[in-house]
């Protein structure tokens, strides 16, 4: 497991570089680089499936199916599966989403499924771990639902081309179905194992409650990305409900957990840690509530900044994180703390200087290109502290 959990690390340690290279186009200009789009969906394709992904679904597998996880079946599933996510790598900045990239990632959805098969089939501890279960497969199912997208996206680009709102829609859909689905609820799953494990059994009127609430607020939740239309105003209160149901499904759990916190014992730089992603959980449902109202809602969307901060704010600064985190606590992965830490102060920088660049755009005040250059350099940063993460996760434990 710590094998294939380092190769994900570094398949973040390239997507960390393409980052860069994105941003120093931007800036500069890259002669290697045809076309910006094409490398941006290497980046973002490699971000969700080489990386959160590939970290999420590892740890999941050792919690739930660990025998199965060390036999040479889900060896050969987890190394051809990165294999064609490097052959994305390859393969959109070349020539986009076109044959080979469309081909690649058809593959890659079926063997997600046979993931799925196997945390519902597979799970050792149905019934020790009840909660933690529960979550697991709801995580999947958001995932399953999620590859929708790409099914769909060929027909789309096709029929109605990439100017159309369906377009847009059909990215948001995969999107909001990933991260705020998939990767939201696998994250949680993990936190409430860490209880379970340690003897700590959830009431289950508390956990099926949250869990309720959760499943709510994110289905309903996709709503929210489609406030840019401009639809009548009931999607915007059936999206500040989804919301409000979130964020309540989240304090019935949390508020139940925090009683039987220091069962679990973290040394001080995981106690830090976790305070973080407390925090940074509670940015991204604030964040929510606000892209609801509509005049946010268009602001997003007309001001590119503004979401590809949240977004990033969503993928480095809480999901990424977390991987971290639990991995070093169940001693798969070594976290060493100062590369943390160059890679934490650079990741915040970025992404505050994005969201600085969309607030100004959005007060009309011309951007100098000191702004742009400085999100270059953060942009390095944060992939220095990324490489270190990987070079120094591979000492011995």
């Amino acid at each position: 497991m710590k094998k294939y959990f380092s190769v994900a690390v570094w398949f973040w340690v390239v997507v960390a570089f393409y980052g860069y290279l994105l941003r120093q186009y931007s800036y500069s200009g890259l002669s290697f680089i045809k076309d910006y789009s094409n490398w941006l969906h290497a980046h973002s394709h490699a971000a969700f499936l080489g990386w959160l992904h590939a970290g999420f679904s590892l740890l999941l597998a050792y919690i739930l199916f660990p025998a199965f996880s060390k036999s040479r079946t889900f060896g050969r599933l987890y190394f051809f599966m990165q294999l064609l996510v490097a052959g994305m790598l390859l393969s959109f900045p070349i020539q986009g989403y076109k044959a080979i990239s469309i081909t690649l990632l058809s593959i890659f959805l079926l063997g997600t499924y046979y993931y799925a098969y196997l945390v519902f089939k597979k799970n050792e501890y149905a019934s020790q771990y009840p909660a933690t279960t529960a979550f697991a497969k709801t995580g999947v199912i958001f995932m399953i639902l999620s590859s929708l997208s790409p099914w769909l996206l060929g027909p789309i680009m096709v029929f109605l081309g990439k100017q159309s709102i369906w377009y847009n829609l059909d990215v948001y859909f995969y999107l909001h179905f990933q991260y705020n689905g998939w990767f939201f609820m696998a994250m949680m799953t993990l936190i409430i194992y860490l209880f379970e494990k340690k003897g700590i059994r959830i009431p289950q009127k508390i956990w099926k409650k949250a869990l309720f609430w959760l499943f709510i607020g994110i289905f309903w939740g996709y709503i929210t990305n489609t406030l840019w239309t401009s639809p009548s105003l009931i999607f915007n209160f059936i999206a500040l409900l989804s919301v409000l149901a979130e964020a309540w499904g989240l304090w019935i759990i949390i508020n139940y957990l925090r009683r039987h916190y220091e069962i679990l014992q973290f040394n001080n730089n995981q106690t830090l840690i976790a305070k973080w992603l407390l925090f940074a959980l509670i940015v991204k449902v604030v964040l929510q509530f606000l892209a609801s109202c509509p005049y946010y809602a268009h602001l997003a969307y007309t001001v590119r900044d503004l979401i590809i901060g949240y977004l990033h704010w969503v993928m480095l600064a809480l999901f990424s994180i977390a991987i971290l985190f639990l991995a070093d606590y169940l001693k798969i992965f070594k976290l060493h703390w100062r590369s943390f830490l160059i890679y934490f102060y650079g990741m915040m920088f970025m992404i505050l200087w994005i969201w600085l660049r969309g607030i100004l755009i959005w007060q009309k005040i011309n951007i100098n290109d000191w702004i742009n250059l400085i999100l270059v350099w953060a942009s390095f940063w944060t992939f220095t502290g990324v490489l270190l993460i990987a070079i120094n996760g591979n000492k011995k434990i």
